[in-house]
């Protein structure tokens, strides 16, 4: 799979699961429609980014439905500690006091979690860049960490970038091959 064909899976998947996440957002919190185009713009930027992750982890395997769902939630995971750590800070009241370091501890956890996903399962720098830079991405696109310490809605929340996430690794694995095959043609 060529990073190319990853990259517009991604975009397409990142568009799908962006318009998965508002749906989820309108039932649990409220609608967010009227300022859903920068998200869904953000939604497109983390899934290109995170189509170049999937290609790079999977160089030379063909992408599927499988693989698709398995890297959306091993995506997720990259990016839980980010909302713990952060909910842990805020629980401590270090947050607060430390607007500006609370949120270099978050860029450094995403990089972080997405270099341990690229090197846990390849072994290569390649994977290790696409996988960090798509798990910085995709904590943007979230707005940064979920505030999950406020409320039960915040958890759900989480849950639904899991849903999102599954969405978007979904579209990836389906949609790939069809883009592989045509780059090849």
């Amino acid at each position: 799979m060529t990073p190319r064909s990853g990259l517009l899976a991604g975009a397409l998947a990142g568009l799908a699961a962006g318009l998965a996440f508002a749906t989820a957002h309108a039932f649990i919190i409220t609608p967010v429609w009227s300022r859903m185009l920068m998200g869904l713009v953000f939604g497109v930027v983390a899934g290109a980014t995170a189509g170049w992750a999937y290609a790079e982890l999977r160089p030379n395997a063909p992408a599927s439905l499988k693989s698709g769902l398995a890297f959306g939630v091993l995506l997720w995971i990259s990016v839980v500690p980010v909302t713990l750590t952060n909910a842990a800070l805020r629980a401590s009241g270090f947050a607060i006091e430390h607007r500006t370091l609370t949120d270099a501890i978050a860029v450094v956890l995403a990089l972080a979690g997405g270099a341990a996903l690229g090197w846990l399962r390849t072994r290569r720098m390649r994977a290790v860049l696409a996988c960090s830079a798509a798990a910085l991405v995709v904590t943007m696109a979230m707005g940064g960490p979920v505030p999950v310490g406020r409320n039960v809605r915040a958890v759900e929340i989480l849950f639904a970038v899991l849903a999102a996430s599954l969405i978007g690794g979904a579209v990836v694995g389906l949609l790939a091959p069809r883009f592989e095959r045509a780059q090849l043609s």
